[in-house]
């Protein structure tokens, strides 16, 4: 995983979306969610006690996910670095109404964009692939999930 990220990104901005990147794609691995549901994510959506994280399906159905302690390490840490210093930027931040992963003008991200990521993670890792997308992630998910005993219709 490491290396699709910048190792000399000194830069506070190059910090905060290497700091995004990989809370969202520890998020991804954990969770089995999908590009729409990450992106339908908001602050408000994580547990940091509990460590899970609220997550809307389809029909507006929610569920609770939870998170391993490297995911939520990383999701911390993403965090921690994303808190403005503008007392309204503090106020919104604490109303968990901004979305988890934004993009740098603080948007949601979205589907289009978890795709553009991942293209520029192969970029950086050197892969030509085109095969590897964010799907990969979660199909993943899915074969740990079996394998660890899950039920396949529930």
């Amino acid at each position: 995983m490491q290396a699709a990220f910048p190792r000399n990104g000194k830069a506070p901005e190059t910090r905060r979306t290497t700091l995004r990147d990989q809370a969202l794609l520890w998020v991804l691995f954990e969770t089995g969610m999908t590009a729409s549901e990450i992106c339908a994510l908001r602050v408000a959506d994580l547990d940091q006690p509990r460590g899970s994280l609220c997550v809307r399906g389809k029909g507006g159905k929610e569920r609770l996910m939870p998170l391993g302690p490297t995911c939520l390490s990383h999701l911390r840490a993403y965090l921690k670095q994303m808190d403005p210093t503008t007392k309204k930027g503090l106020t919104s931040r604490k109303a968990g109404g901004d979305p988890l992963f934004g993009s740098k003008g603080k948007q949601p991200l979205t589907r289009n964009g978890v795709t553009m990521l991942f293209a520029r993670f192969l970029q950086h890792a050197g892969i030509i692939e085109k095969a590897l997308t964010h799907r990969i992630l979660r199909h993943s998910f899915a074969l740990r999930y079996l394998r660890a005993g899950g039920n396949p219709h529930g």
